[in-house]
């Protein structure tokens, strides 16, 4: 082991021991915004190609799957024939009860009636017996779905066609022409039927061609054949079932008409005895609303005189509540009725006149003279008089109030006794007016139904025809229109390819390492040195788990052998940034860590250290590591003594330094035995020691 002299014995002042370790460090100065940029389409597109054999394999793998069961799916046919559903022109009139028919003419809610009439279950049911497809194994198994999520379910599922066996079939009778009805069935017949009819009820379509009376009936099954003969019977069937309700609605309305018209004729006569009877009982004179109007006009009349009545009540309280109010005597003569009263005009007067006299007489003689004297008499009592008439105009007002309130209480009576007669009377004659509505009623619908019966004579030989023709029979069809095979395959392929891209996303979601210089920036907020490229080999062998390599194979120092390398650029590259990294000075202590084993911190301490060599710095490696050392295996150095020998007071600084052969300026440390409390010695202040020591007489 070669001894370095420059090395000094350690400091005894503790101020210098004390100097933080982050100034041994000295960090770079580099800092970021910390703002997060959005994300370019060109890491979109990244993430994409980062995974693309996993987006091709699952488009391959699923795409593949569609086309084998789109092509392992039978053809699928469409037979269509086209009726005419003309409208009733005549009809009998509806009174609610079974078999009578409807009025049609003109009807909107007709057409939607016979189209629905095509998708009942009873004329599937017909259909299925006429054609004896009951007894039909392949009529339910070619007429599944062929869409591609029925696809998909299929594969997933590997469903099979189940065949019909003649057995869950049941013997069922096969209905002929004549034979329409599917009223004799037994239930459990009806109930092995009905697997049946859902298969063609949900291949039926119905289509009406605006602005005609034309419907176009359509049928899809895999069996061109069956699809014709089904089509073709359900226009047949529907034809004969409209003609078999022309029929029998007729001879039952015909039927019925008769007997409503026997009970109409009694229902008539009786009513109007009961008329008669009822007008007699509330009294009532024979006519047409007898004394309706009269009954009208008294009311209203004594409506009148009430609020005449309660008007002049009210004037007169007022006047007198107003007297009351003015309580002394000054107050009276500001009463309206008691300044306009005549008596009181006459009275003041006269005593103006005597007062003009009496002055005219003063101005010659005393008031002593005879003839003053006798004006003063006349003025004092026409003044007492004067006081007396309000007085006696407030009793006058009084008895006017009493005589409009027994006024308004007489009117009031009358009004309410006239009232209640003419309720009375109203409610009489609204009962008589129920009665000549109900006859008059009658008698309208006893002639409409004398007229009906006149018309179905007529008619009945017109409605034998039915009001449904087949207008074009169905063609077995020679080209089939599904499944459509190309279309779905196409969905599938870019359902896979979503789904790919979808995947890649989720999985690039969920991993959370950081793979480039702008996820470093992005999440960890720090500057990048440089990046160090890691070829397949080089990952290989820094990861394998071989616990110490092989002394002659420097897998570390293997990577810049080749000056011109990839590898040798970037860690030159990396000691540029390093050198750069601090304003002043380069930095003299340099911490290599990182949070997971295997990520290439030996390999990178390494190669720094070699690079900054080459410079001709003095540099020393210190390898910290004290649960896996490897920097003595890549120097190709003895590991007997090092730092942990000196942490634990067992050597001197001096004692542990090695020089590596290639480049006598870097100096290494190595670990030393591997101790079993590594966290406390690390964290020691022999430790603070060691680096402030190293850092004095180093560069790096």
């Amino acid at each position: 082991m070669m001894q370095d002299n420059r090395l000094m014995p350690l400091p005894s002042t503790s101020e210098s021991l004390d100097r933080p370790l982050r100034e041994l460090t000295q960090p770079a100065p580099f800092s970021s915004s910390g703002a997060q940029e959005p994300a370019h389409l060109r890491e979109y597109l990244a993430v994409v190609l980062k995974r693309k054999w996993l987006i091709l394999s699952l488009m391959v793998v699923i795409t593949s799957l569609v086309a084998i069961q789109m092509y392992r799916l039978p053809s699928t046919y469409e037979a269509w024939t086209q009726i005419q559903i003309e409208q009733k022109s005549r009809n009998v009139l509806s009174t609610g009860r079974a078999g009578d028919l409807v009025i049609r003419s003109n009807d909107p809610n007709y057409w939607n009636t016979q189209l629905k009439k095509l998708e009942t279950q009873k004329l599937a049911r017909q259909v299925i017996m006429r054609l004896d497809l009951q007894n039909s194994p392949s009529f339910l198994g070619g007429n599944r779905g062929t869409g591609i999520i029925a696809g998909l379910r299929r594969i997933v599922m590997r469903e099979k066609a189940a065949p019909v066996s003649q057995q869950a079939a049941g013997s069922l009778p096969v209905l002929e022409d004549a034979e329409l009805s599917v009223e004799q069935l037994t239930p459990e017949q009806v109930r092995k039927l009905e697997p049946f009819e859902d298969a063609l009820r949900e291949n039926l379509t119905i289509d009406p061609i605006e602005r005609t009376n034309l419907v176009v009936i359509r049928f899809r099954h895999t069996d061109a054949e069956v699809a014709a003969k089904v089509v073709n019977t359900i226009a047949t069937v529907f034809r004969e079932n409209d003609i078999l309700a022309e029929t029998a609605g007729s001879d039952n309305a015909n039927q019925l008409l008769g007997r409503q018209i026997i009970e109409l004729q009694s229902k008539i006569q009786e009513d109007e005895a009961a008329r008669l009877a009822y007008m007699k009982r509330t009294d009532i004179p024979l006519g047409a609303k007898p004394g309706q109007d009269l009954n009208a006009v008294r009311l209203t009349n004594y409506s009148s005189l009430l609020q005449a009545a309660e008007a002049k009540r009210k004037e007169a309280e007022a006047a007198y509540k107003a007297s009351l109010e003015t309580g002394d005597s000054a107050g009276i003569w500001s009463i309206p009725l008691v300044q306009s009263d005549k008596t009181v005009e006459r009275l003041r007067t006269k005593i103006s006149e005597l007062k003009e006299q009496r002055a005219a007489l003063l101005v010659n003689y005393t008031e002593d003279w005879p003839a003053v004297k006798k004006i003063d008499e006349q003025l004092k009592r026409l003044e007492v008089e004067l006081q007396e008439t309000p007085k006696e105009i407030i009793a006058g007002m009084k008895s006017k109030y009493e005589a409009a309130k027994k006024e308004e209480a007489d009117a009031r009576s009358s009004y309410s006794s006239e009232r209640g007669k003419a309720n009375v009377q109203s409610v009489a004659e609204m009962g008589l007016s129920d009665w000549n509505q109900r006859i008059e009623t009658n008698k309208q619908l006893y002639q409409t139904y004398l007229q009906r019966q006149r018309e179905l004579v007529v008619t009945a030989g017109e409605r034998a025809g039915g009001n449904v023709s087949t207008v074009e029979e169905a063609r077995v069809p020679r080209e089939p229109i599904g499944p459509p095979r190309i279309r779905n395959i196409i969905i599938a392929l870019l359902l896979s390819l979503a789904m790919g891209i979808g995947l890649s996303f989720l999985l690039d979601y969920l991993d959370d390492t950081l793979k480039s210089a702008e996820d470093v920036d992005r999440h960890l907020h720090l500057p990048t040195l440089a990046l160090i490229p890691a070829p397949r080999e080089v990952r290989r062998l820094l990861t394998r788990s071989a616990p110490e390599p092989d002394p002659g194979t420097n897998t570390a120092l293997a990577l810049i052998q080749d000056v011109r390398s990839p590898v040798a650029e970037a860690y030159r590259h990396l000691r540029t940034s390093l050198l750069l990294s601090s304003a002043g000075q380069p930095p003299k202590t340099v911490l290599v860590t990182s949070s997971q084993p295997s990520e290439g911190k030996t390999t990178t301490v390494v190669n720094i250290a070699t690079m900054l060599a080459q410079t001709g710095a003095d540099v020393l490696v210190l390898d910290c590591d004290l649960r896996r050392p490897r920097v003595h295996a890549h120097f190709g150095m003895p590991n007997s003594r090092g730092v942990t020998n000196y942490l634990s007071g067992d050597a001197s600084v001096s004692d542990l330094v090695q020089t590596y052969g290639p480049l006598p300026n870097l100096k290494v440390i190595t670990s030393g035995p591997v101790p079993p409390n590594a966290a406390e010695l690390l964290g020691s202040d022999e430790m603070r020691k060691l680096l402030y020591v190293l850092a004095e007489n180093f560069t790096h």
